[in-house]
């Protein structure tokens, strides 16, 4: 468990601490078994894709248009037994191997260890009580009389957005920073570079192109977590 005695490590989720992404993975379990909505969701979702790409709408409309095709008015009963399911099975088989290593690490020296994902909050919840993560920050689902909502509750924890809910995170759990914590970043992706540059160790697990070409101008170390 981890504990508030040393410093913070924060770790970003999808290709940092998993295998593979959640989000994608979690709306594919939810339409298994219901092919007749695979053609709308994968039209769907590809035209959402393609606007955030040429920059005609925002990132979090392609969730929104899975979303709407897979678990449309669900209730919150059946959402959470499924993301229970799903977060079993990604502690049990979904994470890097050095990730495993890198939470044990910081559990060993007292470190207080958070989350900080775009992923939604129905998923990472689940992940981090089987990690014994007792913080996390991640764009949160809405409810409507404990049916889902076809919004989000918060804006999408990605990019500037994901340093600014850390801030007022720790701004609001003053002792998980003290003036002598040093904050260790980890993350996989350019996507978090704000919150990287904010921490006082910036970590590069496996990044990608954009991410590992500024790793040495920023002094980022560089780590291989799928052959450890």
């Amino acid at each position: 468990m981890s504990g508030s005695s040393g410093n913070l490590a924060i770790f970003d989720l999808d290709y940092t601490l998993t295998k593979r992404g959640t989000w994608g993975r979690f709306v594919l379990r939810c339409v298994r078994y219901r092919p007749h909505v695979w053609l709308p969701l994968l039209l769907s979702a590809g035209w959402a894709q393609f606007r955030y790409k040429r920059g005609a709408i925002p990132r979090v409309r392609v969730k929104q248009a899975m979303m709407r095709w897979a678990m449309p008015r669900w209730s919150r009963e059946k959402l959470t037994q499924l993301a229970e399911d799903f977060a079993e099975a990604e502690v049990n088989s979904g994470l890097r191997p050095g990730a495993v290593a890198a939470l044990q690490a910081h559990r060993d020296t007292g470190d207080t260890i958070m989350l900080a994902s775009a992923a939604v909050d129905l998923i990472v919840a689940p992940i981090a009580r089987r990690l014994g993560i007792n913080h996390y920050v991640a764009t949160d689902m809405a409810w409507e009389h404990d049916r889902l909502a076809p919004y989000f509750g918060s804006e999408n924890c990605y990019g500037d957005e994901k340093l600014a809910r850390v801030q007022s995170y720790l701004n609001e759990n003053p002792e998980l920073k003290r003036n002598n914590t040093v904050i260790t970043m980890y993350s996989d992706s350019y996507s978090d570079l704000a919150i990287m540059q904010f921490a006082d160790v910036g970590v590069s697990v496996n990044p990608d192109k954009r991410l590992l070409a500024l790793s040495k101008t920023h002094n980022f170390k560089v780590v291989d977590w799928m052959s450890v």
